[in-house]
Parts: structure tokens; C-alpha cells; sequence
């Protein structure tokens, strides 16, 4: 049997979700989250699915069109907006500002102070861009040489669609003294790649860029690269406590109680890049994604006061369709009793001035 590059994808995916875990360098017997083996949740769960699951999951999709091209709230991928980036635009667009690369890729702006999150402009989410699934649906609204000064760079976890090698390899050889703070473990690959002004950190461990402190923080999910490496580096989001601006990035999350505690521990926070896509089928993408109604959940326990829908309308990775999360976010915040202009989602290279109300 032939099989198609979403079936590849789908096996791809689904079989390191199901993958061993490994060892653990950094283990550390004394905080819940460590294993001998790699690293676990706070709750002390691991993501795993059984090959039941895969199967089931693949059943499901079977002759069927999964995802679906938009068409509820975007009538094609053509009619995804891009907003080519302008270093002219964005320099006039305030002190403070957000500007959504796609996927999980904001560009924060805070005074002189920039943060680059989850930095993706690659063709393809995977290990080869030549060929192979994940493929970017919509372009990228900048290249790395685009890009202005970046001081910081964080990377939630070391999966494809959020640590890419060609983005990262680029930009640390334009811009040498940008710090790549990630989970524990994330700096030994970097540092494969030739990149060593990397910062790894534990959860709730911080280090401060030019006074800011930045903290890891948790998040539910998991990590591999390999086949063999499942577990072996942390994964989290990441609070940059800037006296002009403080700032939560979700990364890749299941819902857990974790929220409340960052914003017990942390908040409140101005503004928020919180996770709102690749969530169906939910009962196989629970765990490891909010969707749009725990997204504004997330939203209201850390305590934001302004939110931005990331990790959507970029790459097809699971079932629903590249555009549902727009008319899912928005029923969300309304059920929510969320205020117009309180949890956002943008326009690939748009900028959201955050001086302004």
C-alpha cells in the first residue's frame, strides 16, 4: 500500500509518541519531576500513547479528508493574510509590541529589549526540508536576515515545529551574542549544532539577560527528537519579568494545575502568548494540547491581562482545520465574558502595539 505524505505524517508522529524514553543526566532525586529514565510532568504522568491508541487514531482517519482545507472562517489558505515584515513598520509600532511569525514565533518587543519565542521560518517541520510532511501552509512573513537585534531567544521543547536547526544555526551565526535559554538538556543539541551561548534551565529556575529575570516554567507535555531520546530533555514555557513588561509564553501545554501556580508564583503578567491550536481529535491531543476554551482558562489563571492565540494557522499537524481555532477562539472568549481586545489572534507578521489599551 502506498502511503500518502498526512499518512506518513500521522505514523511519523504517532510513533514517537509511543517511543521509549531514555536516560537521565540531570537527574535530581530530590525534585518530582526528575526519573532516573528522563523526566515526567508535575502531576507525575508521561504522554504516551499505546499503539492501540495509533491505530485507533489512524482508523479514524482513514478515507477521510483530515485536516479539512479552511472554509468556515477563511475561505482558502490563499485568504490567510501575510504581512511581509518591516523593520521600518515595526520600529515605529511603540516600545512595546508582539508581532506573530506564525506558529509559535513571537517577536516580543519591550523598549530596547527583544525576545524571540520558538523561532521557525523552515519549510517544513521536520527533520528533512526536501520532503516529508509538515509542511508550512503559509509562508513565512520573515527570513532570519530580516530579523533585528535579538537578545534573547527561548525554546519551550525540542520538538520539530519549535526547535528548528536551520532558524536557530542562522541566526546564532548573524547575531553571536543573542542567549538561547531553553529546557534542561536542549543546550546539549544546540551545542551539536555549534551554538554555545545557550542558558538551561529547571523549572522555576531563572537567570537574568541584562537584569531581566527569566524564568522556566512548567508546562504538560513531552520530548524527542529521536527515536531513542524520548523524555531526555525538559519541556516548559518561559516568564520574562521585564519592569516595563512582564510576559508569559505557554509553549506546547496539555491543561493542568500548573496555571494556577504560575500565576500564584508569577503573575500577574501584561501580556501572554498562549497556545490555541492542534487540539482535535481531543481525545487523543488532550494531554499534550489546550484547546481554545482551556486556552482562555490559561489565560485567566495565570492572570493576563491581554493574551495572543499562538501555535495555529501554520502547519496541518493534527484534525481540525487550519482556520477552525479562529471561530473557536472567539466563541471561547465570549462564553468566557472576556472583554473585546482581551485574548487575540493576529494576522501572520502583524503587530499588536501593547502601549495601548
Amino acid at each position: 500500500m502506498k502511503l500518502g505524505l498526512k499518512t506518513v505524517a500521522v505514523l511519523y508522529s504517532a510513533t514517537l509518541l509511543s517511543a521509549c524514553a531514555s536516560s537521565n543526566p540531570y537527574y535530581d532525586a530530590s525534585k518530582p519531576h526528575h526519573r532516573p529514565d528522563g523526566f515526567v510532568n508535575s502531576d507525575g504522568t508521561r504522554i504516551a500513547k499505546s499503539m492501540d491508541d495509533v491505530l485507533r487514531w489512524y482508523r479514524e482517519r482513514f478515507g477521510k479528508t483530515l485536516p479539512p482545507p479552511p472554509g468556515q472562517y477563511r475561505s482558502s489558505y490563499a485568504d490567510f493574510k501575510v504581512h511581509p515584515f518591516s523593520k521600518t513598520d515595526w520600529e515605529s509600532a511603540g516600545r512595546l509590541s508582539a508581532t506573530w511569525l506564525g506558529h509559535a514565533t513571537v517577536l516580543l518587543k519591550i523598549n530596547d529589549f527583544t525576545v524571540l519565542t520558538d523561532p521557525h521560518f523552515s519549510p517544513r517541520a521536520f527533520p528533512i526540508q526536501w520532503a516529508g510532511p509538515a509542511k508550512r501552509k503559509i509562508e513565512s512573513p520573515i527570513t532570519v536576515e530580516q530579523l533585528p537585534p535579538i537578545r534573547v531567544v527561548v525554546i519551550s521543547h525540542n520538538h520539530y515545529d519549535h526547535l528548528d536547526k536551520n532558524t536557530i544555526v542562522q541566526l546564532a551565526r548573524l547575531q553571536p551574542d543573542t542567549v538561547f535559554m531553553v529546557p534542561l538538556g536542549v543546550e546539549r543539541t544546540l551545542a551539536d549544532w555549534g551554538i554555545e551561548n545557550t542558558v538551561a534551565l529547571d523549572w522555576w529556575d531563572s537567570a537574568e539577560v541584562d537584569g531581566v529575570p527569566i524564568t522556566l516554567v512548567p508546562a504538560h507535555h513531552w520530548s524527542t527528537r529521536t527515536w531513542s531520546d524520548r523524555n531526555e530533555t525538559l519541556w516548559g514555557g518561559w516568564v520574562v519579568q521585564h519592569p516595563a513588561l512582564r510576559f508569559y509564553f505557554s509553549g506546547d501545554t496539555g491543561y493542568s494545575k500548573d496555571f494556577a501556580e504560575i500565576g500564584k508564583r508569577l503573575g500577574p503578567f501584561d501580556f501572554s502568548a498562549i497556545a490555541v491550536g492542534a487540539y482535535e481529535p481531543r481525545w487523543f491531543m488532550k494531554e499534550q494540547h489546550i484547546n481554545p476554551e482551556e486556552a482562555v482558562k490559561v489565560h485567566r489563571e495565570v492572570k493576563s491581562s491581554r493574551s495572543l492565540g499562538v501555535h495555529w494557522g501554520t502547519f496541518e499537524l493534527t484534525d481540525e482545520a487550519l482556520d477552525q481555532p479562529l471561530g473557536d477562539v472567539d466563541q471561547a472568549a465570549r462564553r468566557a465574558g472576556l472583554k473585546e481586545g482581551e485574548f487575540v489572534m493576529l494576522e501572520h507578521g502583524q503587530t499588536l502595539r501593547l502601549d495601548k489599551p
